[in-house]
């Protein structure tokens, strides 16, 4: 009996250990931002396991936190690429513990769709990552149209205008890309949602009189000589 149940064991300890065994991942998300994270080799995927962090240029901090099992769990830190700490955020009770105050300079707009009386009060719909980090994703799905490579970035604007639900969720990605002097659209480009993870695409929504209603934000990107945007 022992000589079946021994070799069977071994292959069972084997074959765990192999399919947890754990690597150290670096992938570049801008040129200008890298991740860096472990993660489980399994059979048919990657899954992201314990410490992640973020860097703009190989040295700053811009994000922070823990996974469980590909999900973010704990409390997580975001930052701009100067180090400012713009959000934390715990994912167990889901609240934000800390946003940033955004000044007049802000490249954030925010609208509802609906007339807003003196006594009415607003809330803004908050992205998760904060005002930096958490626009990564829809900065990285820009790809600048091929008759339109020889354009000067000094001459134009990139608009990302995202429509928010009520429920918290990226309904709509447009960009626009604007000349700088006329303000008038060169090329408006409707982006595919469906390229995003789900955890990408979640907002908290805007509220009026603590009731969630849909919203607009638009951000003002700038672009570089290379035809990638980025919000800094």
């Amino acid at each position: 009996m022992k000589n079946i149940i021994l070799p069977t064991l071994l292959t069972f300890i084997t074959g765990y250990c192999f399919a947890q065994q754990m690597v150290e991942r670096k992938n570049k998300l801008t040129g200008s931002v890298t991740e860096q994270f472990q993660s489980v080799i399994e059979t048919d995927k990657q899954v992201k396991q314990g410490m992640y962090h973020a860097f703009f240029v190989k040295k700053t901090v811009i994000a922070s936190g823990a996974y469980k099992n590909d999900k973010r769990i704990g409390t997580w830190h975001f930052f701009d690429p100067t180090g400012k700490i713009m959000q934390n955020y715990e994912y167990d009770s889901n609240q934000i513990l800390f946003e940033s105050h955004e000044d007049e300079k802000t490249r954030f707009k925010y609208n509802i769709d609906y007339i807003i009386n003196k006594d009415d009060v607003t809330t803004k719909p908050v992205r998760l990552g904060g005002r930096y980090f958490g626009y990564i994703p829809y900065l990285r799905l820009f790809k600048l149209p091929d008759d339109l490579v020889n354009i000067n970035p000094e001459q134009c604007t990139v608009i990302l205008e995202l429509l928010i639900s009520p429920m918290g969720r990226l309904a709509d990605y447009t960009i626009r890309i604007k000349n700088s002097y006329t303000d008038e659209d060169i090329r408006v480009l409707n982006i595919n949602t469906d390229l995003l993870p789900d955890e990408d695409k979640i907002f908290i929504p805007a509220t009026l009189n603590k009731n969630p209603v849909s919203s607009q934000i638009k951000v003002a990107c700038y672009m570089n000589r290379y035809g990638d945007i980025d919000i800094y």
